[in-house]
């Protein structure tokens, strides 16, 4: 007895989950309406009027992006400093023919200012002295991103680009930097 007790309690709900049972007309496949007798079943309706959507978003561009014409100028970059000890000891290093020891020194500077421009074209020209190159032009680049804004920066990193690309007889993309190099100067 106890069992049969939930599920009748169950078919108490699912019957009242059900549609009641409606008499009167209901669409026939054909389109056209007929009588239908009571208690046959529930009543099941289309759409009256299927071609109708629903209705549409609108969806608007965005307002177009004002971007500056100039990008912002930036303070020139300085060395602090114990860096600039280490850029002038690394420097008569270099005059004396000490390359490894101005490596050193340049090494030292970096740690304490890793994010300074003028540094990494330093050291850039230091790698053009050792014949170096490629690692030059990485170097003028680094500085390059480094110096957004400072054009008396990003000009000094166009000159050791370009140093470096005329050492690989790289002549046309030397002269483009060299050109860059020129105009930023101006500026």
């Amino acid at each position: 007895m106890l069992r049969l007790l939930p599920v009748v309690a169950l078919l108490a709900l699912a019957g009242c989950s059900i549609a009641p049972f409606q008499s009167g007309t209901e669409p026939s496949a054909s389109g056209s309406t007929g009588t239908r007798p009571a208690g046959s079943g529930p009543v099941l309706t289309a759409p009256t009027d299927i071609t109708k959507s629903a209705p549409e978003t609108v969806i608007e561009a965005p307002a177009p992006v004002q971007i500056p014409k100039e990008r912002p100028r930036t303070a020139p970059a300085t060395l602090s400093s114990a860096s600039r000890a280490l850029v002038s000891q690394a420097q008569e290093q270099r005059n004396k023919g000490d390359l490894p020891g101005a490596t050193s020194s340049l090494e030292r500077a970096l740690r304490i200012e890793p994010n300074n421009p003028l540094l990494w074209i330093e050291m850039g020209r230091l790698r053009m002295d050792q014949g170096n190159y490629p690692q030059a032009e990485n170097m003028g680049r680094k500085a390059l991103s480094m110096s957004v804004g400072d054009d008396r920066t990003q000009s000094a990193a166009w000159q050791l680009i370009g140093e470096s690309l005329r050492a690989r007889a790289k002549n046309p993309e030397a002269q483009a930097a060299f050109d860059k190099a020129k105009t930023l100067s101006a500026n």
